[in-house]
């Protein structure tokens, strides 16, 4: 085929499935047209077969390809979820940019003005345990909230606010969260994220502002991570 680019390897089956997505949507790979061999594959991305297998396993979880007999084939009816997703995690990677660039001071600033009331808030909403998305979704944006309100910099608590406004009310980060095809890696981002509530929380009621940094900083890592290179 001779048609697809090597490919990074911090992201190697996000990449390979991005670009095979890609492929089938702009036509070069058609309904029902058998996929390259995975030699063929290894060979054109620069990547070892593994990659290439769990790239495809993802298109086939998503409804792009089939399996018939020993052959893998570009699913007939392809479903409508837009796949490839670049505008809407170009949109998600922006907001993490936003994030990160405010909430490492706001974290930092917290462990040093919090209220005992703030902390004790942080302690209890880290605490929970959400019962599904939506109610992660609540909590997580609360506890957010409270972070920024507690850093004692009501501009700074503005700004983070119009970003997490941003994020919540996005179609874009919905559509990601919500697709059925995302749903166990979606209740891994939950519970990866409430974990890091837990640690953020606890350095903030301790006043320990390179550990609250740090962890915030590792936590909005992991989930851009998770959004862009694992969900579809």
């Amino acid at each position: 085929m001779g048609s697809f680019d090597p490919v990074d390897r911090r992201t190697v089956s996000a990449q390979i499935r991005a670009q095979l997505a890609d492929a089938i949507h702009t036509g070069s790979l058609t309904p029902g047209m058998p996929l390259p061999a995975e030699r063929v594959l290894c060979q054109e991305f620069g990547v070892a077969r593994t990659s290439v297998r769990e790239a495809i396993q993802g298109l086939v979880m998503a409804g792009y390809i089939e399996r018939r007999g020993n052959r893998t084939v570009v699913a007939e009816v392809l479903p409508e979820i837009n796949f490839a997703g670049d505008d809407r995690k170009a949109m998600v990677t922006q907001l993490f940019e936003v994030r990160q660039v405010i909430e490492p001071t706001i974290a930092g600033l917290s462990c040093k003005r919090a209220t005992d009331d703030d902390r004790a808030t942080l302690v209890e909403l880290a605490a929970r345990r959400p019962r599904g998305l939506e109610d992660f979704r609540s909590i997580d944006r609360a506890f957010h909230a409270t972070l920024a309100r507690s850093c004692g910099n009501p501009m700074l608590a503005e700004v983070h606010a119009k970003a997490l406004a941003s994020l919540f009310g996005s179609g874009e980060f919905a559509s990601l969260l919500y697709a059925e095809v995302n749903r166990t890696e979606v209740d891994e981002l939950i519970a990866e994220a409430t974990q890091a509530h837990r640690s953020i929380a606890e350095a903030v009621s301790r006043g320990h502002v390179r550990k609250a940094e740090a962890a915030v900083i590792a936590h909005l890592d992991d989930v851009e991570r998770r959004m862009t290179e694992r969900l579809l």
